[in-house]
């Protein structure tokens, strides 16, 4: 469906404002099942304790991402630019919402551009939809994409149910799997893939890995429901009701999706969905991930300024640090050695 970039922009309004609504949190407790391996004598000196990775080649504090959120209207600006401020001073990796609106509107652009004006050397992700190839869009939007915001990699977001539910969805999704294996061999930088909420199942993972792209974001069941908000835009409870937790528990598929990369070490993993706090994301990584994102603790924060940002990142980056000391890790690679403990019923090995 054709739409004029006023409807765009009136539509990414309209996300920010009902992301922040109780009511889009699909109030999945993912993690209250699991246990931390907590050792009340870890043999770890906390202040040696190394939260750091690598992402892209370049070195993070934290294995951060804050998720793909918005841009393409100057309220929306604001926030890519508090968000990138931040990540800036704290070396945390970024990702920008769907830069679609940019392609068509100059205006729109330097929303987006504010992300490496003000974070030049950090870890910036750019985005488009993979069903726009299926609308008109080419090899070359993509690429323009990438030099909008000088990214390091591109996040392609895999949306189906958002797009069935959203009164403007775009819902032919046939033949995108051969124009994505050429997008990613052609457009210039690794290419990632995300759901947005729903969960990008483990078959469709397995075939992306296979044509090249060597990044997979969980966008799980357990965080802001895409589907809910699309539901209320389209003022349908019933839409709104039964699908707000449709899809995969990102816990349940962040395990699966690491099986997939089996013999392919290239490929890295992200948790995301209902990770909210660094002790849920150091759970993840006990299940496998190799780095968290998350776009509501961040949202909220950048509403206000970059330097409460900036205090909610220096927060998580303390709570890892803490938790990896409570569980006896010195490093993120030595954390995933550590294993989640079921509390019911709790099941200890003494080895």
């Amino acid at each position: 469906m054709s739409l004029c970039m006023s409807d765009i922009q009136r539509r990414k309004a309209q996300h920010i404002e009902l992301a922040m609504d109780e009511g889009s949190q699909n109030g999945a407790d993912l993690w209250s099942k699991y246990l931390l391996p907590y050792m009340a004598l870890p043999e770890v000196d906390l202040d040696k304790v190394d939260t750091g990775a690598e992402l892209l080649g370049k070195r993070l504090k934290q294995p951060l991402i804050i998720a793909s959120m918005t841009g393409g209207s100057q309220h929306a600006g604001t926030i890519n630019t508090n968000l990138a401020m931040a990540a800036a001073k704290m070396r945390v990796a970024m990702g920008v919402g769907s830069q679609r609106v940019a392609l068509e509107k100059e205006e729109a652009r330097k929303t987006f551009q504010a992300v490496r004006k003000y974070n030049p050397r950090g870890v910036v992700f750019a985005n488009m939809g993979a069903v726009q190839l299926n609308y008109g869009r080419s090899i070359e939007d993509y690429r323009r994409v990438v030099e909008m915001v000088a990214a390091d990699a591109l996040y392609l977001h895999i949306n189906p149910l958002q797009e069935a539910i959203q009164p403007e969805g775009d819902t032919n999704w046939t033949g995108l799997l051969a124009k994505i294996e050429k997008l990613v061999k052609k457009v210039g930088v690794p290419v990632w893939a995300k759901e947005v909420g729903n969960g990008l199942d483990p078959v469709t993972a397995k075939r992306l890995v296979d044509i090249g792209v060597t990044g997979i974001d969980a966008a799980g069941v357990g965080g802001t429901s895409w589907t809910w908000i699309e539901g209320r835009r389209a003022g349908s409870k019933n839409l709104t009701k039964w699908f707000s937790g449709f899809g995969w528990p990102t816990d349940v598929l962040v395990p699966e999706l690491v099986k997939i990369r089996k013999g392919k070490r290239e490929v890295r993993i992200v948790a995301s969905g209902g990770v909210r706090s660094p002790v849920q994301a150091l759970k993840s990584r006990l299940l496998g991930a190799d780095f968290y994102s998350a776009a509501r603790p961040f949202l909220a924060a950048a509403l206000q300024s970059a330097e409460v940002v900036e205090r909610e990142l220096a927060d998580w980056e303390r709570g890892l640090k803490i938790a990896m000391f409570g569980i006896g890790a010195k490093d993120w690679k030595e954390a995933q050695k550590k294993s989640l403990v079921a509390q019911t019923p709790l099941k200890v090995s003494y080895v």
